[in-house]
């Protein structure tokens, strides 16, 4: 009784918002008593700094929460990615600052047991799987796009189940209730010190958790709070460091931030969840050969080149398909993008060149993959060999297919398109190809997320170079400021990405 009595307290204390200037939603993400005594001194240094009254306001659910932060008031709140996602499509919300989570908060991965026969994600296809926080894009976005990227959809484990938190989700792997999880590393870093739990995927997070206000918010009080919240460290380390393990710290977050997140939500859901707030930025289109929010790092040191030459915002897009691609690019969605030589053919006429991105010059630049199997065999298209290769505008098939005829061994050679570089791994996945060809910077950036689980047959190359193109045609002064903040890119940032050079064209 006691106990009931002391929670109802505490929650009649945050209650008190509703009569306050400026109400801080807080998500369900902890109890009452924890998250007060994090968040009193970051509310009362904010009240001081913005000069109005900061109160807390805190939900016992996630439902609750949604129910909240959808009210037309002005407010502040604590998002979890998913969770701002869902809200900021219903209800108008700016970014204030992203929260920086500590070490291994930028990755999500997917758990088994110590002693597990699972050591391949494939291996996951008949198991079961325990997600952890719905609004946490770490424990369900991220893992299940990842699977469905390579063949296993949520029809193909035997059992998924939502638990509700991640460290319910922990303890029900590690008490042999479910085969595999998926969680940010960092909540994962206790099982894997003490042996109990394994990783058998490691995939980017992208953006984390923030802090956004509601459209109620005045601008120039969100200048204020933003500012406050980014001089925190220096100007109240003892708030800081109230907020222990929830935020080490805060930095500058644009909202087109979360495109890469809610192209994965639409690729996974088949639902959109673009924002109510539109937000004025340029548009740079890349093809589908990574995950977003793969290609969001990948191509991170360009966005920046080209937010400096234009002094805007540059949000990534990446639609699910080559032909969705060049559909858009044709309907004059992207003010920039990348292109293939076979994308640039098809859009000749639409577009201006700004730069070329130029690969290694190496015989390494495209490769044959397969599954690498452990111990048993999937079942394969059929006596034919068949080969999955990203169409229509890919030109890996033409230069490495010398190589196929070779060591087909007479074997008759079937070619599958599909619809982008992911995709050919879905297709050796589900036992639709045997082998697939593609850009060996998409096979080095899968192989990183899932070791164990594909094997490089062989290399050739180099790789066809891109271009980097612009439309409408801009103005000749503007093309000459983006042309020098493209030649000053080092070329080993784009490395990763398959490319050793970009060079501005004359």
């Amino acid at each position: 009784m006691l106990k009931k009595t002391l929670i109802a307290w505490i929650l009649s204390l945050f209650c008190l918002s509703a009569q306050g200037d400026l109400r801080f939603l807080l998500p369900p993400v902890s109890s009452p008593a924890v998250m007060y005594a994090a968040f009193t001194p970051l509310a009362q240094y904010l009240s001081r700094v913005s000069g109005e009254t900061v109160h807390l306001s805190f939900s016992g659910n996630l439902q609750s929460f949604y129910l909240e932060a959808n009210k037309p008031v002005a407010q502040i709140a604590l998002f979890c990615p998913i969770s701002y996602l869902r809200v900021a499509h219903e209800s108008p919300y700016l970014p204030l600052v992203g929260i920086d989570g500590g070490p291994g908060s930028n990755h999500s991965v997917i758990l088994v047991r110590a002693d597990s026969p699972v050591h391949s994600v494939l291996q996951l296809r008949g198991k079961s799987f325990v997600m952890g926080d719905p609004a946490c894009a770490a424990s369900a976005l991220l893992p299940l796009s990842l699977l469905s990227s390579v063949g296993i959809g949520t029809k193909d484990f035997s059992t998924l189940r939502q638990s509700g938190s991640d460290q319910s989700a922990l303890m029900d792997v590690a008490a042999r209730f479910y085969d595999a999880t998926a969680v940010a590393e960092n909540v994962a870093m206790p099982y894997l010190r003490n042996g109990t739990l394994r990783v058998v995927a490691r995939m980017d997070v992208g953006p984390g958790d923030l802090i956004a206000a509601s459209a109620e918010v005045p601008p120039a009080l969100r200048d204020k709070l933003r500012a406050a919240l980014l001089e925190t460290a220096h100007a109240d380390p003892a708030a800081l460091r109230a907020l222990g393990g929830l935020a080490y710290g805060f930095h500058p977050l644009e909202e087109g931030a979360y495109a890469p997140l809610r192209a994965l939500y639409r690729d996974l859901y088949g639902k959109r969840l673009d924002p109510k707030y539109r937000s004025k930025h340029l548009v740079l289109g890349i093809p589908p050969a990574f995950s977003p929010v793969t290609a969001a790092r990948l191509f991170a040191p360009l966005v920046q080149a080209l937010r400096k030459a234009t002094g805007e915002s540059v949000v990534v897009v990446i639609p699910p398909s080559e032909t969705d691609y060049v559909r858009d690019l044709r309907a004059g969605r992207y003010q920039f993008a990348l292109l293939s030589p076979l994308m640039h053919e098809a859009a000749k006429g639409r577009l201006q060149v700004l730069a070329r991105l130029d690969p290694p010059n190496s015989e390494k630049g495209l490769a044959v993959v397969s599954i690498q199997h452990h111990g048993t065999t999937p079942e394969t298209a059929g006596p034919a060999l068949t080969i999955a290769y990203s169409s229509p505008y890919c030109s890996a098939a033409g230069i490495l297919r010398p190589w196929i005829q070779q060591h087909a061994h007479g074997r008759p050679l079937h070619w599958q398109g599909v619809a982008s570089e992911r995709a050919v791994f879905a297709a050796l996945a589900t036992g639709k190809a045997d082998w697939g060809v593609l850009r060996a910077a998409t096979v080095t950036d899968l192989m990183r997320e899932t070791p164990d689980t594909w094997r490089v047959l062989t290399t050739a190359g180099p790789a066809p170079a891109w271009v980097l193109a612009s439309r409408p045609a801009l103005p000749k002064v503007e093309i000459t400021r983006l042309r020098q903040a493209l030649a000053a890119i080092p070329p080993a940032e784009l490395e990763a990405a398959g490319f050793a050079s970009i060079r501005p064209s004359s």
